[in-house]
């Protein structure tokens, strides 16, 4: 009788635990595609859909919180913890086209690493801006975007605790001074190239 008792009791533990799961898992998968969605509506300048978006991941990321905050296997899960950076990265990119800001972390209910992390990746989304300036020769707003990431990686730099707490701090900042050093060659090089282009453009007016 004990033993059935017992047996149920633990059932019943396992059953609430694996229904938070299955709940927890849908709504991070959600707010991923959410967020995919807005970083992409970013990209098309759509950005009444970007919010839009947004707005729809953070009312999903608010009952994430509420379904997992007591369970600790669940709230850091990979999932979540993977729809978190998501999020994130998707403000981030939003609120810089918005009004030109790093939305600080206490605008975020996310763990800390899940904020850094969301840097990490919205930095590679900020170089694809700058090669979009580049490509329309506004090489100020390149340098815009430049900045921005620089002053992500400061952030990253500054930060000096364990991978195991951080999810991979080092890693992000090794891969963000990559891609930055590459988008300032990129800018260097266009910059160079415009000059010898209005240069060459003056001598041909000369000799006319």
């Amino acid at each position: 009788m004990f033993q059935e008792e017992n047996l149920n009791n633990l059932n019943n533990s396992f059953d609430e635990l694996n229904k938070i799961r299955e709940e927890s898992l849908k709504i991070s998968r959600e707010i991923i595609q959410l967020s995919s969605k807005c970083i992409r509506s970013i990209h098309r300048d759509n950005f009444e859909s970007a919010l839009s978006y947004i707005e729809s991941a953070s009312e999903k990321l608010i009952i994430l919180n509420q379904i997992s905050k007591n369970v600790s296997e669940i709230s850091y899960a990979g999932y979540v913890l993977d729809a978190e950076r998501e999020y994130v990265e998707a403000v981030l990119f939003y609120k810089y086209e918005e009004s030109g800001i790093l939305e600080p972390f206490k605008n975020f209910e996310v763990h800390p690493s899940s904020y850094i992390q969301g840097i990490g990746d919205t930095i590679g989304e900020w170089r694809r801006k700058a090669l979009e300036m580049l490509r329309k020769l506004e090489i100020d707003q390149a340098e815009k975007y430049l900045m921005v990431m620089e002053d992500s990686l400061e952030i990253l730099n500054q930060l000096d605790y364990p991978d195991a707490l951080t999810g991979g701090l080092r890693r992000y900042a090794d891969n963000a001074r990559s891609i930055i050093e590459r988008t300032r060659s990129d800018i260097t090089n266009a910059f160079i190239n415009e000059s010898l282009r209005i240069d060459l453009s003056k001598i041909k007016k000369d000799e006319i």
